[in-house]
Parts: C-alpha cells; structure tokens; sequence
C-alpha cells in the first residue's frame, strides 16, 4: 500500500505515548495529546476562548485576557498549571463544557509542571510514515456526482474508485483509474469531489492532498476481423409490423437476446420495437448535431422563460413600490396644503405680536428714563409691570416667528419629499419600461426559438436518407444504421436519442459488430463508430503542502480554463486555490477565505465571481480578479454543503446540514427565501438547466425538487440509505443521485425509476 508523509501531530502522538522516564520532555510528545482534548478544544485558532490560543508554546507564553498562561521555568507561577489544579479560583477546563474536555490526570499535570520547568521548549512535529490500508468492501458509498453539460455522463465516486455511465445507453463505460494506483483505483483515498469540464472532455476528482484531471479519449482501434451483422427479423414477424404501422420495411435487425427488433423504414427512420407484445418503444430520427440544436433551443426557451419571468416579478415589486410611494406623495400633498393653508394666519398674527413688542419695550425705555433722574416707588413699581409685559410680547413675537418658521420648514420638507417621491417614481417608471422591454425582446427570442424548434421537429418527420442496413450491439444497448447517402449513426435502445456518427461517404451495404461493441460499415471504404470512452489521467496536481487536507469541492470555470478547488484543516482553515486548466500552474490562492473547510464551489455564470460554502455556517461571493470580497451570507446555523447559481446569476442558492435551503437575491445580497420541509442534512443541491428548479438530495433519504421561491416540485421519497449527492440534466429529463448504500439510481422527470446501478 502506498506511503505518505503528514504533519499530523495528533496522529503521530499516538504513536509515542508520554512517559515520565524521558530526562528531557518534548512538548508534542509529551505534553500536546492530553492538552490538544482538554484545553486546545476550546483555546485554539477558530475557537479562541478568553483571546488565549494553546496550540504550541509560544502561544501560550503570550497568553490571552489574563496574561501569559505559562511563564517558562516556573510551574507554580503558570495559570495553566494553577488552573490544572483548580486554585486561586480558576478550574480549567469548567465543568459540563459542551468540548467533552475533563480535568487532567495527577500524571498529566505532573508532565505539565516538568516541562515548563525544564523550560517549556518548543520542538517541531515529528514526521511519521502513514501506511493508508486497503478499504473494506463496505466502504464504497457514493459521495460525489457530476454530470456532463450535454447530459451524456454521469460521473461518481465510490471508495478510491470514479465510474463513468453513459444516461443515454444507461450502461456503465468506463471506470477511470490510475495505473500508479492499486487495482485500478484513481486515488490512494477517498474520491471527495467530482467535476465535468463545460466541454465535457475533461473530468477532475479531488480527493486527499491531491487533485487529478482526466482526458477524455475517443481513440478509435484497428480492427482485424469484424463479426457478422445482427441477424433480420424474420418475415413473418415484419409482416405484421408492417400491417400494424402501414409503412414498408427496408431492413431490420433483431437483438441478441430476441427482445428488440429493429426496422428501416421508406421514410428514412428506424423505429425500435418490443418483440415480444409488437409495441412501438423508439421512432429513430435526427443526428448529432440536431440533437444538439433541440438541447440549445431548449436552453434557450427555458432562459427566457426565466427571463421574463424575472422581470415580471421585478415589475410587480417596482409597482407595489409606486402604491407605497402614491400614498407618501398624498401625505407630501395634503401637508403643503394644510401648510399652505396655516401659514397666512401665522404670518398675519405677526405683525400685532412685532407692535406689541415695539410699544412694550418703549414703554419700559421711557419709565426707564424717568429713574435715572430720581428714585421712585411707584415709577419703579410701574417699570416691573411694563418689563413683564415686555417679556409677554417678545415672547408672543417669537412664538409667532416659531409658527411661521415651522410652517415654512413643513412646507419646504413636504416639498422635497415631493421631489424626492417624484424623482422616484420618475425612476420607477424607467425601470418598469426597461423591464417591460426586456420581456418584450425575451418573448421575441423565446417566439424566435419556439418557431426554430417547431420546424426542426417537423423535419425530423420528413422522409430523409434510407436505411440500407442495421444492427445491435453486442450489448443490444445500441441501434446502427447505415444510411444510404453513406451516413453511419447509431442510437441509444434504451432512450432513443442519436449519440453517435460517422459522416456521409460513398454509399455501403454491410454493417457488421465487433465484440467490443463497434460498428463497421464497409463497401469500398470502412467508418467505425461506437469505440467506448476512456479517460485517461493528464495532469496530477499535489505539490507539498498545497492541499492541508481533503479537497472537498471542485469546479471548472465556465469557459473551461481555470479549476477552482476547495478543502482547508477542518476547525481550523478553509483555503480556495485556483488552477489553469491547460497547465496546472496555480494562479490565485486564498488562503482562509472561510474559518472552518471549504465543502461546495460554484462560478458565477459569467466567470467572474466565485462562491464558496463552508463548515463555519456562511457563504461567500468573491471577485476573481481582485481577490476581493463581495458577499457574506449568513443564513445556516450548521454546515453549508452545497452551493450554486442560477443560470442568470441573479440567485444564489444554499444548502445546509441544517436542514433547509436558502436563496439569496444577488442584486441585493439579502436573503430571497428559507425553504424548509427536510428533517435531515441537505447534502448537495443544482439548479436544473436554465430554470428556477433546484435538485437535492438529504440525509432522510429523499431527492426533493423546489423551485427557488420554496415551492415542492417533486419529493423521491422512502429511498433506502442516505442520500449524498444528486444531479440533473440540463432538460431535467433525467434525474441521478446516490448515497450510503453505493446505488447509483436515475429517474425521469416524473420520478419513475429509469435504472439503478451496483458497484460492480
């Protein structure tokens, strides 16, 4: 079994237990196992209580709130050993602490006192050889899915081991494997994360330390001698077809195992039937590439359809905020009325206050005059009365000048609440045309789309290039036909759509099977289709030190040329670092981006922004360029374990081992929607394709389907283990999950159980 090498102190002390017979202590040795349980549990770098950090010696000498915990040489004077021993008020660590730590032992404190007299010397780590052990057959759950852009792959991990299955032939094609690895495993551990490239020709897997991509391969082998051609129906057989469907039969073919029957119709398709009750099961029609048209128009009618969506919710919001605003505008109106309406009769009360106060004051400026000649009870008797009076009058003016003032000032606020009402109104009314034309140019491209996929299907219909010859696969997964404008294709029995094609040449009349599944159709010249993917190992990335631990998430940029990985020390960091693709060369690194290790990654539809959940409950929004922070979101009181846009990117959605999936409103950052209804951790979580719909899967052992606003699409219920991951195909025509129990499961939209797939 491979070794490796890991700077892990806890693990490595186990091996080399304290003993009081050492002459000189050493503090990983013999002093960190029984701190690391007891007291770093709680005083470390995430959880540092009292500002104090215990992780090594240096950090206790510079202590926290109460100062140094430890003073070298002197035991006695330390508070980590007085705390020990509960003296002068201190016990460490406090009872019913939810860490689970207990007091230390006399031989533990013992070992404390000694090294701190000896000095408390810091020593480093030692290496230890780490010998990873075979898996026992009951660890293979499937912990991480990807699926292709195309929806052609499913990829998952099972122990050390990623499967690949084809969702259109829903077989399994190949199981990507190291050859520096045992027995064909991709890793030494664990596979933790699974990601397709946006081209679906490269498939990356993260696992311990390390990180691989896979290339896709499509290497077509020289072959010697092809076997014969599926053998016909027999006549009597497409006689009744024939009778049944009314239409004339070129050629046919019959699987192996005598289920299906394939015909070439006059009219240029091919329709699979069921031999046994002469049921219809597939009408074969349409290449690759109008496959691929379907599947972008499809996309198309579903962006746009969210699209004006969007925008009519915006426009709803926007008028709701006009009423809000239309009845602030009346109380603006009604207060510059009443104002307008008070401040005459304040304005005329003034000039009455104003004389009162003139002949007041020159009624106390007069008897004042009269006492600077002589001394006068009465006079200075009436000069009290005349300055009381006075001070009546000012104070009457001033409250008349105060009335006027206010109203004034009422006025002048109403009118600015007026302007500031209108200008928002103004604005809201450009928002709501600007959105207005936005759903008008989104039902037009939505028009345009639903046209241009009406009349692709209609020619899908129309008589095209006769079969001239047919066959299954050995596997009888596959149908071929050779066409007779020399077009080799080949479909998929279990769900008819075309997966593969050799382009039109001279015109041939053999079609034969190879025993590894390939089709050869030969005249003159010889096309082989049906060779089955490989992937093969490209580029391993695990320099020294890059990785603290597992690489818990991965995700290709959307223009395939950057790799983002996420991991970190769990309770301790969690780091993102950011590959280019074509070389491997690292080019950003954020170290600590999260306090606790990174789980889920997701880039913003556009490339420029990245999102990123973690073990301490928050996820955050990143610019890629700058490094710089956008968003922090805080919504989960647990873990948060899956992480992913919407395809406008104006919604970000969450999920947690709490239990619940939050949407966030990106315009805004705030919280769009807490949807709850699982009784267990949400394990993982997709958007499906360009639509509001998100695919999860949870530890009740449910696939539950909700749109972004919280309402139940779909609830796969009652399934037999744990739920750990789940995907859709961009149509949502296919669903995939898997779990605890190493079944890789797919049903269709409905719910309805496609295929189930073991660990073979």
């Amino acid at each position: 079994m491979p070794v490796i090498r890991q700077l892990s102190a806890a693990a490595l002390l186990l091996l080399t237990p304290p003993t009081l017979a050492a002459d000189e202590l050493e503090f990983y040795r013999d002093v960190y196992p029984f701190l690391k349980g007891n007291c770093i549990s709680c005083h470390n770098k995430t959880t540092t209580k009292a500002d104090l950090n215990m992780e090594t010696p240096e950090l206790m000498i510079k202590g926290g709130e109460s100062g140094p915990s430890l003073i070298p040489g002197k035991a006695s004077e330390s508070l980590i050993v007085q705390a020990s021993l509960h003296t002068n008020d201190m016990e460490m660590p406090p009872p019913n602490n939810k860490s689970g730590a207990v007091n230390l032992t006399p031989e533990q404190i013992e070992i404390l006192k000694r090294w701190i007299d000896q000095g408390a010397k810091s020593t480093k780590p030692e290496e230890r050889a780490v010998t990873l052990q075979s898996f026992a057959a009951s660890i293979d759950p499937i912990y991480c899915l990807a699926i292709s852009k195309d929806g052609r792959y499913a990829a998952c991990g099972r122990s050390n081991r990623i499967y690949v299955y084809d969702l259109a032939t829903r077989q399994l094609v190949a199981q990507v494997g190291d050859g520096a690895e045992k027995n064909g495993a991709a890793h030494r551990a664990l596979v933790q994360s699974l990601a397709f490239s946006p081209d679906g020709t490269r498939l990356a897997s993260g696992s311990f330390r390390e990180v691989k991509i896979w290339k896709l391969q499509l290497t077509k082998p020289t072959l010697e001698t092809p076997s014969s051609s599926s053998r016909p129906a027999s006549p009597d057989w497409i006689q009744k077809i024939s009778a049944t469907s009314k239409r004339t039969v070129l050629t046919s073919a019959i699987s192996e195992d005598g289920k299906l029957v394939a015909l070439g119709y006059e009219d240029g398709s091919v329709g699979l039937w069921d031999a046994a009750a002469l049921k219809p099961i597939h009408e074969l029609r349409g290449s690759l590439s109008s496959r691929k048209r379907l599947a972008e128009l499809e996309w198309t009618l579903a962006a746009q359809n969210l699209e004006q969506s969007f925008q009519k919710s915006e426009i709803a919001r926007i008028e709701a905020q006009d009423k809000a605003l239309d009845v602030l505008l009346g109380k603006a109106k009604d207060a510059m009325a009443a104002m307008a309406k008070v401040l005459p009769e304040k304005q005329k009360a003034l000039p009455p206050a104003t004389e009162a106060k003139v002949a007041a004051q020159k009624a106390v400026d007069e008897l004042s005059s009269k006492l600077k000649d002589k001394k006068d009870e009465a006079i200075e008797k009436e000069l009290k009365a005349a300055q009381d009076k006075l001070i009546t009058a000012t104070m009457a003016e001033v409250s008349a000048l105060a009335a006027i003032s206010a109203a004034e000032s009422n006025i002048q606020d109403a009118q600015d609440d007026l302007q500031r009402i209108t200008a928002s109104k103004a604005a809201n009314a450009k928002a709501i045309s600007a959105a207005n034309a936005s759903i008008a140019t989104a039902k037009a491209l939505e028009e345009k789309a639903t046209a241009e996929l009406a009349a692709l299907k209609q020619s899908l219909t129309k008589p095209g290039p006769k079969p001239i010859a047919i066959s299954f696969s050995n596997d009888n997964l596959r149908v071929a036909a050779m066409l007779e404008d020399g077009t080799l294709r080949v479909w998929a029995a279990a769900t008819g759509l075309p997966i593969e094609e050799s382009p039109a040449r001279a015109t041939t009349a053999t079609l034969t099977v190879t025993p590894d599944g390939t089709f050869i159709a030969t005249e003159t010249t010889s096309q082989t289709v049906g060779t089955p993917p490989h992937w093969n190992l490209e580029r391993k990335i695990h320099t020294q030190g890059l990785f603290a631990d597992r690489v818990n998430a991965l995700r290709f940029s959307p223009d395939g040329k950057t790799l983002a990985t996420g991991g970190g020390e769990l309770s301790r960091s969690g780091d993102i670092h950011l590959f280019e693709v074509a070389s491997g060369k690292i080019t950003q690194t954020w170290k600590e981006k999260h306090s606790d290790t990174v789980l889920c990654l997701d880039f913003s539809p556009d490339g420029k922004k990245l999102a990123s959940g973690a073990a301490d409950k928050t996820a955050r929004v990143t610019e890629i360029a700058s490094g710089k922070p956008l968003n922090l979101l805080e919504g989960h009181t647990h873990h948060v374990t899956g992480i992913a846009f919407r395809s406008d990117g104006r919604v970000l959605a969450t999920s947690g081992a709490d239990g619940t999936v939050v949407t966030w409103d990106m315009l805004s950052g705030e919280r769009k929607k807490k949807i709850e209804g699982w009784s267990k951790e949400v394990t993982s979580l997709q958007f499906i394709g360009a639509t509001n719909q998100i695919i999860t899967s949870a530890g009740d052992n449910r696939v539950r389907i909700v749109t972004d606003e919280g309402t139940e699409v779909r609830n796969i219920a009652d399934l037999p283990d744990y739920m750990q991951a789940a995907v859709s195909t961009p149509d949502g025509s296919t669903l995939v999950a898997g779990g605890e129990d190493s079944q890789l499961r797919l049903w269709d939209s409905t719910g309805k159980v496609l295929a189930a797939f073991a660990e073979k």
